[in-house]
């Protein structure tokens, strides 16, 4: 795959199908072959687009002429989702065929143990989201609190209305973004964030073994959160992640998730920031040594967007932070 730690947006573009192999080949991690016997070779044209997103490598793929595509069996190394945008593909592997029309509402998947076909017609154009599956199974196995299999999914299904439509949302997002960038995934923070919705949403809104499981809320006692909730009073200014706060509560993520916001009434991601607002709170309107300010305030509290701080901090008290310590 991709070097994970990209982000940026890039395009290629080719009309040798040897160069084309090879750049596939090096952006996917294995061997995709253009059949030379069953594609128009001597019309050949492919653009590619793609950015690499944290887990999950995303890409555009668009051929000028008749295409025939051979590739490996994908679930030891990705769970890959696709769509047409324009034009038809028809992928086939021992036993199922799986059309995809561009605007026929469904997100097909290519996550097979066996070797599969996809037949690109002229002019046609899709996009993958590929998730690296060491990383799909370790989120899976953190918030289900146990081991599991490889993940078997329909070879399409609806996105249009019901569970799977925010995940196409996103699909869409990022689709938008890739063949008319603004620039957005060039900030690696802001693409490691999008990539990390993509999986989290995947995980949560497809079909798979798991998905009853995941949409079913754990039960325990209070011990595991109050153990969290201590944690959180005792540094508010460590930058806590879920999965962090899961490890140190002993239970998986969804049970605590579950857990905590019935013990509390908010999540846990809304707590600690009320943690940090009260801490700052309490800063702003006491005597601080001479040449203190805001920023150095809200850095002390774990907030490190300053104007982000200023809207949590207006929407909970009433004032801007700059207001309130000008009133000192």
């Amino acid at each position: 795959m991709a070097d994970p730690t990209a982000g940026s947006t890039t395009t290629l573009h080719s009309r040798n199908v040897e160069d084309a192999r090879a750049r596939l080949t090096d952006f996917y991690g294995f061997p995709l072959v253009v059949d030379p016997q069953l594609s128009d070779v001597g019309n050949f044209e492919m653009t590619m687009r793609y950015a690499q997103l944290g887990p999950v490598a995303f890409n555009t793929l668009a051929f000028g002429s008749t295409v025939v595509l051979h590739g490996p069996a994908l679930i030891s190394m990705i769970y890959p989702f696709y769509a047409a945008m324009a034009g038809t593909l028809l992928t086939t592997r021992p036993g199922a065929e799986t059309p995809s029309r561009a605007g026929d509402g469904r997100l097909a998947s290519a996550a097979s143990a066996r070797p599969q076909t996809t037949h690109c017609g002229p002019a046609s154009e899709f996009f993958q989201a590929s998730f690296a599956t060491a990383a799909v199974t370790a989120e899976l196995e953190e918030e289900l609190g146990h081991g599991i299999t490889a993940l078997t999914f329909p070879t399409s299904f609806g996105v249009t209305s019901g569970q799977a439509r925010p995940f196409m949302a996103l699909l869409d997002l990022v689709t938008s973004e890739i063949v008319q960038p603004t620039g957005l995934l060039d900030r690696p923070a802001m693409a490691d964030r999008l990539g990390a919705a993509l999986l989290t949403t995947m995980l949560h809104t497809t079909p798979h073994q798991y998905a009853e499981e995941l949409a079913t809320p754990g039960r325990t006692g209070p011990a595991p959160v109050l153990t969290v909730t201590d944690a959180i009073h005792a540094d508010p200014a460590h930058p806590f992640t879920a999965r962090e706060l899961a490890r140190i509560s002993g239970i998986p993520l969804r049970t605590l998730q579950s857990a905590f916001l019935g013990h509390h009434g908010v999540s846990m991601t809304v707590y600690l920031r009320n943690v940090r607002l009260a801490g700052a709170h309490q800063d702003l309107r006491s005597d601080q040594p001479q040449g203190t300010t805001v920023a150095a305030i809200a850095a002390r509290w774990g907030f490190t967007h300053l104007s982000r701080f200023a809207v949590y901090y207006r929407d909970r008290y009433g004032v801007l932070p700059s207001e309130e310590r000008r009133d000192r």
